[in-house]
């Protein structure tokens, strides 16, 4: 993705896989190894000091969903070459970043088919911290048993980095496992954004070790049947200063489906801007909670609400979230506020091309699809909908699990 916006590089590497409960942990635990450790590199001593070599280069990986697909990505930013003080010093850089990705990619710290052993208790420890860290973030914890609890797929209703369990059960050799299974079978998408031609990567990429594959059946998109009732489940835990409600709708709209781009709308006049019925009048004009706020997952067809709130306005807060997805079902919009939700919209995703990780993001997002929206288009299909395309699909929104975080009662 050649560009001269920015004055950065950045190369970027997807694995993408079938997500599967049991391989979710060991999964996560591999973006920990390979961030830390290669057979170049024994430590994370040796890659900071190499990072520093490379102009001081951000070099870091991650582990993320979408739909019933599992991504690893690993992901290096550094100065431009082209700004080098001469062509040599920016081709030896260039080649420099290739030749450390591919170190920390396809050459890790293993010996006889087994991580090692050290850094390997070290990183399993961290990965346990982090998992206890997301439980301990009573949010982030209400949206995980929200998760829990809507999804019929064992697989998403775990969280992305796995549990601590499968994690304590992982074996350096199991992870390697994991990692051969990942560089052999995974599907792999690589972008490169930023001033450089084609003609400089490809000779370069020419020395990775990328072998042909057979295509795996991904599914980047996850729907499921409507639930004939509710689920609803209330939890109390000590030392909670508010509480929290989640819920979560079902929106299933087909992948393709041209509603999509009202979905959008919708979401954002719900409870996805500050414009929004939810922020407006639950929590400025009601003052019933602290935060509101919903979100629309297009991968998965369910449409959230999440809001931080006392524990005597949980119940008045929650009648007074169904009451505006009512008032949107009968078409209560004013079209001033639609017309200036379309415009924000739109400016948030024209200003998305300003960082290079969110252009990045959508490319791997298109990849993974296989489905482009030329952006004229995706900008005219937004700003066409209408008041009654927006309360025509809110008929479709159906809920389908309410989670309620409470403090524990003092006696």
């Amino acid at each position: 993705m050649p560009t001269k916006q920015f004055k950065t590089l950045n190369i970027a590497v997807d694995f993408a896989a079938p997500l599967l409960a049991s391989t979710t942990s060991a999964r996560a635990l591999l973006t920990y190894l390979t961030a830390v450790s290669a057979q170049k590199y024994p430590n994370q001593q040796a890659v900071a000091q190499k990072t520093i070599d490379l102009y001081g280069a951000q070099y870091q990986t991650d582990v993320t969903r979408f739909g019933q697909t599992h991504h690893i990505r690993y992901q290096l930013q550094m100065p431009a070459p082209i700004y080098l003080n001469s062509a040599d010093a920016g081709y030896h850089l260039l080649t420099d970043a290739f030749d450390f990705m591919r170190d920390m990619i396809f050459e890790p710290l293993v010996t006889d088919k087994a991580f090692n052993q050290s850094v390997f208790l070290q990183e399993q420890q961290s990965l346990i911290n982090e998992i206890d860290g997301l439980i301990d973030d009573k949010k982030r914890y209400a949206a995980l048993k929200l998760r829990e609890l809507t999804y019929s797929l064992p697989a998403m209703q775990r969280p992305t980095l796995g549990t601590v369990e499968d994690v304590k059960a992982l074996t350096p050799a199991s992870v390697y496992s994991a990692y051969q299974s990942m560089v052999t079978s995974d599907e792999i998408n690589i972008i490169v954004f930023g001033d450089v031609s084609e003609t400089d990567i490809l000779p370069l990429l020419d020395k990775w070790p990328l072998h042909s594959r057979t295509q795996q059946p991904l599914q980047p998109f996850y729907r499921q049947g409507l639930r004939p009732v509710t689920v609803e489940i209330t939890e109390t835990q000590a030392n909670l200063t508010q509480a929290v409600l989640m819920l979560a709708y079902q929106l299933s709209l087909a992948p393709d489906d041209p509603q999509r781009f009202t979905a959008v709308i919708l979401n954002a006049l719900f409870g996805g801007s500050p414009l929004s019925k939810l922020f407006a009048n639950v929590r400025e004009k009601s003052s019933l909670a602290y935060t509101i706020y919903s979100r629309w997952q297009h991968d998965t067809g369910f449409l959230t609400v999440a809001a931080g709130l006392a524990s005597d306005k949980v119940e008045l807060a929650d009648r007074m979230i169904q009451a505006e997805l009512q008032a949107i079902k009968q078409g209560n919009i004013k079209r001033e506020i639609l017309e200036a939700i379309k415009t924000s919209v739109v400016n948030d995703y024209l200003s998305q091309q300003d960082s290079p990780n969110s252009e990045m993001t959508l490319a791997f997002s298109r990849l993974l699809t296989r489905r482009e929206t030329p952006t004229n288009e995706w900008v005219n299909a937004i700003m066409a909908v209408s008041v009654e395309d927006v309360a025509q699909l809110a008929q479709a929104v159906v809920l389908q699990t309410r989670f309620t975080l409470l403090p524990e009662a003092v006696e």
